[in-house]
């Protein structure tokens, strides 16, 4: 799916008193994310979008990005995961910065996470 439909299908986003996003649609939201796999072309406002409906359904986010229109989705996210060769302001708004610009680093640093997490338990 487009970035554009995408849009068109679930709307935006809503800033609430609190400070916390909302999405416009969240009923046609639900419907997108059972079957959407891929969203191409997609733009700063429909990355921060998905993180917010994922959220609101109750999904675990995780966001890779490297530049400035990744922040708001950086920030947005559960764990956000900036590029070593990202801007400063991406790192800034993510939890974790990788070293390398490599995809496969996530899935290392989750798994020694996990492994960390679980020792960590053995001994409280």
């Amino acid at each position: 799916m487009s970035g554009e439909e995408f849009r068109q299908k679930v709307g935006g986003v809503v800033k609430n008193v609190d400070g916390e996003y909302t999405l416009e649609r969240k009923s046609e939201f639900q419907h997108v994310a059972k079957t959407l796999k891929v969203l191409g072309r997609a733009n700063p406002l429909d990355k921060h979008i998905l993180t917010t409906g994922l959220k609101e359904i109750g999904k675990i986010v995780s966001v890779t990005g490297e530049g400035i229109n990744d922040v708001d989705a950086l920030r947005n996210s559960h764990v956000g995961f900036a590029m070593g060769s990202g801007v400063s302001v991406a790192k800034d708004s993510a939890d974790m910065v990788l070293t390398n610009d490599d995809f496969e680093s996530t899935m290392m640093a989750v798994m020694w996470g996990r492994n960390i997490y679980s020792n960590v338990r053995k001994f409280l």
